[in-house]
């Protein structure tokens, strides 16, 4: 009986840390998939209310409605043909992760990275840069 109300506190006790975990993976994973297909209100749905946005070399610090805007227009003169993941990591101090990754399209690839770090109770896309290979 007093090993399982051990383990009980233990398993409370580290949940918080599980769940921030696992939701962070959920977003960077529905962020990449939403790249490789061009959905636009998926990547809206997991941004901040500004991001910065590099697409080749056009950088600038956008609202949301702004940075989805030029996304559209990026895909429709770059349409996905998917995206891979080549490396994954965290900030544990700036509570915040990052993804890099190709997006393959009908003209070429693309190294995308992705940052994204927690605001309130949430995991936001913070960054987005596109650079030709």
């Amino acid at each position: 009986m007093l090993m399982k109300s051990v383990l009980f506190i233990i398993a409370v006790s580290l949940s918080p840390f599980l769940v921030t975990a696992t939701a962070s993976a959920q977003s960077l994973g529905e962020i990449t998939r939403a790249l490789g297909a061009g959905d636009t209100r998926s990547l809206a749905a997991a941004m901040d209310t500004e991001v910065e946005l590099s697409l080749l070399e056009e950088e600038n610090l956008y609202s949301r409605d702004q940075a989805v805007q030029k996304l559209s227009a990026f895909f429709a003169a770059h349409s996905p043909s998917g995206f891979s993941q080549v490396h994954q990591g965290s900030s544990k101090a700036d509570d915040a992760e990052y993804c890099i990754g190709n997006l393959a399209t009908a003209d070429g690839s693309y190294r995308v990275y992705i940052y994204i770090a927690k605001k309130g109770d949430r995991m936001v896309l913070q960054e987005l840069r596109f650079d030709r290979e």
